[in-house]
């Protein structure tokens, strides 16, 4: 394609942000611009920019329905337009090869709730390690094993979701670094599972290299394992930045950083909360529309209420109190 081709393809595609960048761009315009493949049921799915925000928060509404239906622990979340931003953030990292992301927000704010909805709009399985009082490195690196495993031989992308609320040996956080960094954790596998393991991955080596794969050492099929887990494998890091805990983390292991795009859970916006209350309220009988819409405006003001009053009690008092979206 040559350059001029390009260019007319290119301003036939956005000539309506042309039209658009002529009057005052907003902070709303900038949210309301979002690209994604999830609205195509196409097989290739098309990268393509979402201009209808209805259409988009029909199909959230949608896939979030399939996911209650299918998942065990069903979510009740509202798709408001903060929460859909966020998730076509995530799908879009996780869509793409060796995508990682590092979620920043404190706890409540629905970091995991839109990994998990995001993984099953792409069909990907999510794996999450479940701690307990017994929990110690051995079963950590039986979950590590697990998830190269799954990500190297398996025949689908995997997303593995890991808060710091589960760190109970910075020894975790070091492995992560090292799947981060090579998409593997060094030794892992003794020398009779690295074998089977060698195995596994021949009949992919096979799909792509044909009858070559058949000569294959052993050495040549743990690298081609390591390349599969590299591609297939989607880590996910929802971290809280209070406290010194995620800076020092981030200074000791830079792969958090560098091999993580990064998404910000900043406080709610006004029209989320007014989404939220709307949908809670939506069963609950009251005279008329105007006593809802004023008690939706009630809700609001009290939770924006308190984060001022956080404000200035941490001014005044030097002491810190997080207002997050599971407490409204």
């Amino acid at each position: 394609m040559t350059a001029t081709k390009f260019n007319a393809n290119f301003y036939d595609i956005f000539k309506h942000l042309d039209r658009e960048m002529k009057k005052s761009v907003t902070v709303h315009d900038l949210r309301a611009l979002m690209f994604g493949d999830y609205l195509s049921n196409d097989d290739p799915r098309l990268y393509t920019e979402i201009k209808d925000a209805t259409d988009l928060s029909a199909k959230m509404e949608e896939y979030l329905a399939d996911y209650n239906q299918q998942s065990r622990k069903p979510m009740d979340l509202v798709m408001f337009g903060f929460a859909i931003e966020h998730i076509s953030r995530v799908s879009r990292i996780l869509k793409m090869p060796g995508g990682n992301a590092l979620l920043v927000g404190v706890g409540g704010s629905g970091r995991q709730s839109v990994t998990r909805l995001a993984a099953f709009m792409a069909g990907y399985t999510v794996f999450q390690i479940e701690i307990s009082k017994n929990y110690t490195n051995t079963e950590w690196r039986e979950d590590l094993k697990t998830i190269l495993k799954g990500a190297g031989a398996g025949s689908q992308p995997m997303t593995f979701l890991f808060s710091d609320t589960q760190i109970k040996n910075e020894t975790f956080v070091e492995d992560i670094n090292n799947m981060l960094n090579n998409g593997e954790v060094p030794n892992i596998f003794p020398a009779d599972e690295r074998n089977a393991v060698c195995e596994s991955v021949r009949p992919f080596a096979r799909q792509l290299y044909g009858k070559a794969a058949q000569d294959m050492s052993l050495q040549e099929l743990y690298a081609f394992f390591i390349r599969r887990v590299k591609q297939n494998l989607h880590i996910v890091l929802a971290f809280s930045p209070i406290g010194d805990a995620f800076r020092d983390r981030l200074r000791k292991f830079p792969a958090l950083i560098n091999c993580c795009t990064i998404d910000w859970f900043t406080a709610w916006p006004s029209d989320a909360l007014i989404a939220v209350a709307e949908r809670f309220l939506a069963s609950v009988k009251f005279d008329s529309e105007k006593t809802r819409s004023s008690i939706v405006a009630v809700c609001q003001r009290f939770h924006q209420d308190v984060i001022s009053l956080s404000d200035d009690y941490l001014a005044n008092l030097k002491r810190r109190n997080y207002v997050t979206p599971t407490s409204y």
